[in-house]
Parts: C-alpha cells; sequence; structure tokens
C-alpha cells in the first residue's frame, strides 16, 4: 500500500520551520495581527466593514513601490532620498505625454496601448533619474545621502519648472478607471505593489546581482577585491530604484487624477521607517521583501486606524512615525547587537 501523506502536518512542519529561520518575519507578523486587533477592538464598525478594509488596500501601494525603491538602495550600503521627486517628475511627464497622444474617443485598444506607452515612458524617466544619481555616487564620488538630496532637489526643479507650479489636470479617464479598478476584491494598484515586490523579490534571490548587491552593502571593499564591478551595481541599483519610482508615479497620478510636483511629500519619511521596520539594515547588505511587505501593511493599518480618529492630527502623526522609526532602529541594532 502506498504511504499516506498528512499534508496539513507537512504544511505546518514548513511554517513552523521558516518562523524558527526568519524570527524577524515572524515578529512582523504577530506585530501585523496585534496592530488589526486593537484597531478593529477600537472601532469595530468602521474598522471591519467591507468598505473600509477596500479602503485599505487602495492606500498603501503608492509608498509601498516607493519602500521597494528605498530598500534596494539601502541594501547597497545607502539610500535614495529623490524617489519622490523622481515619482512626479516621471508622473508629470508622463501625464503631459498621455494628454498629448491620447485620441478623442479611441477604441479601448487603441486606449491601453497609449496607457502602456505612458507607463514605459515614465520608467525611462525614472531609469534616467536613477542612472544621474548613480553616476554622481559611483563616478564623481559624492556620498549616497549628498547626492540622492542634491539630485532630488534637481529633478524637484525640473518638475516645478515643467509645470511652473501648477498640475497636469483632465487626464483621459481609463488611467483612473484602469488603476481604481478591482480584480476580485483587489484593486489594481494593490495587485502592481505585489507584482513589484515579487519582480525585486526574485532579482534578490535568484540572481547573480542580488548576490553582488548584499556582498557589496555588507562589504564594499571585500566586494572590489572579490572581483565585483561596484560601480556597475551601483548604478543598476539606483536604476532600478527609479523605475520602481516612476511606477509609484504613476500609481500617485492615478490615485489623484492629476500631476503635480508636491504629490507624497510624506513619503521618502514612510519608505524609510517601512525599510527599518522591515528589518532592512540602515548599513547595508541585508533586506527582504517579506519583511517590507508586512511593515508596508502595519503602517496602512495604523494609519488607516488613525483615521478613525480625527482628534489626531497630521501633526501628532508624524511624532508618532518618528517615534516609531527610532523605537525600530534601536530595536533592530539591539537585536544584531545580540546576534554577534
Amino acid at each position: 500500500m502506498p504511504q499516506r501523506i498528512d499534508c496539513g502536518k507537512n504544511f505546518l512542519e514548513q511554517v513552523s520551520r521558516f518562523l524558527r529561520s526568519e524570527p524577524e518575519l515572524k515578529r512582523l507578523g504577530l506585530l501585523l495581527v496585534v496592530s488589526y486587533a486593537v484597531m478593529a477592538a477600537l472601532r469595530p464598525n468602521i474598522f471591519l466593514t467591507y468598505d473600509y478594509t477596500v479602503s485599505i488596500l487602495y492606500l498603501f501601494p503608492e509608498y509601498g513601490v516607493l519602500s521597494l525603491a528605498m530598500m534596494l538602495a539601502m541594501i547597497s550600503g545607502g539610500i535614495d532620498l529623490s524617489i519622490v521627486a523622481v515619482a512626479n517628475l516621471a508622473g508629470i511627464s508622463s501625464c503631459i505625454l498621455f494628454v498629448a497622444i491620447m485620441p478623442a474617443n479611441p477604441p479601448l485598444i487603441v486606449a491601453v496601448a497609449v496607457l502602456l506607452i505612458m507607463v514605459s515612458f515614465a520608467m525611462l524617466i525614472g531609469a534616467a533619474c536613477g542612472a544621474l544619481t548613480a553616476t554622481l555616487i559611483a563616478k564623481v564620488g559624492i556620498p549616497p545621502m549628498l547626492a540622492t538630496l542634491g539630485s532630488g532637489d534637481l529633478i524637484l526643479g525640473l518638475a516645478i519648472a515643467i509645470t511652473k507650479g501648477s498640475s497636469v489636470k483632465n487626464l483621459p479617464p481609463i488611467l483612473s478607471g484602469v488603476m481604481n479598478s478591482r480584480i476580485g476584491f483587489l484593486p489594481v494598484t494593490t495587485v502592481m505593489f505585489f507584482a513589484c515586490a515579487l519582480i525585486v523579490s526574485y532579482i534578490l534571490t535568484k540572481t547573480s546581482y542580488g548576490f553582488k548587491l548584499v556582498m557589496m552593502g555588507a562589504n564594499a571593499m571585500a566586494s572590489r577585491f572579490a572581483g565585483i564591478d561596484n560601480t556597475r551595481i551601483t548604478f543598476v541599483t539606483y536604476i532600478l530604484s527609479g523605475v520602481l519610482s516612476s511606477v509609484a508615479g504613476v500609481l500617485m497620478c492615478a490615485h489623484f487624477n492629476s500631476a503635480r510636483s508636491d504629490f507624497g511629500t510624506s513619503y521618502t519619511l514612510q519608505a524609510i521607517l517601512v525599510c527599518v521596520l522591515g528589518g532592512v539594515n540602515p548599513k547595508g547588505g541585508y533586506g527582504k521583501v517579506m519583511g517590507i511587505a508586512l511593515a508596508v501593511l502595519i503602517l496602512q493599518v495604523l494609519s488607516s486606524g488613525f483615521n478613525m480618529f480625527p482628534g489626531i492630527s497630521n501633526f501628532y502623526r508624524n511624532i508618532i512615525w518618528g517615534a516609531v522609526l527610532l523605537a525600530a532602529m534601536i530595536f533592530n541594532h539591539i537585536s544584531r547587537k545580540c546576534k554577534n
């Protein structure tokens, strides 16, 4: 007789083995469950409704994709403070192109084709901005913090100059129509975030670039002596960061149905918070996409929970996010110190 396989037992063993090998993800999962339970207990008649759950899924993909971009830069041992500026410039440029080439009453196939051209153009802008930043870091030798701060101001200035401080309006309705639609109960924007997360996870875990990126972030000098081209890895990293930022820019344009140079001004801090909370080492050399996904969900659950209490102003929220960022950094530092 064939041996009976207990699938349930095997699955539980795999989950248990995974949790033992990934204690940081275990803590994040527990924190997500606790955060959701607390918010649900405070206002169950609001928080547990279907519409409120869908609204949570609508809101986090923008800064979630930006967090993936920030994670790549931080794993390399640097940081990218230009992600929001790149997102806005890519969004503005692609929206101007979108309005210019979209026919008045196009067939569906033509509208979709123009939409794909818009997204591709935005990604091209993001890649160019990432290449500029990488040149400043790898070729000129400017530290990543100063290089991305300077390039971010330059890119923001270009965005303001293009729009003259105003916004790009009257976008064709297909942009918001597609991005605000759902696949089942999941918004398209949420599906795009998870698609970006899967792609980044594959790049980090299944390609030689991912291995070299981690090595460079852990010890740039050792990786150079090991024969790794640090300049090339830096270029690829910041170009990928720019491309991801441009995707976030398109999501923001679809969300607000317009494009401006000041969208998402708070997303830089939130992206750093997500990375630190998700276990990315600020000194470089370590980071997991699963940690980013869990941290994004935790942050959005808390943010949506705060929205249920109008008395909590944005000023208090900044204090809360700053406190959470410091607490996460201290906790991660102590955890890594204890391991060593």
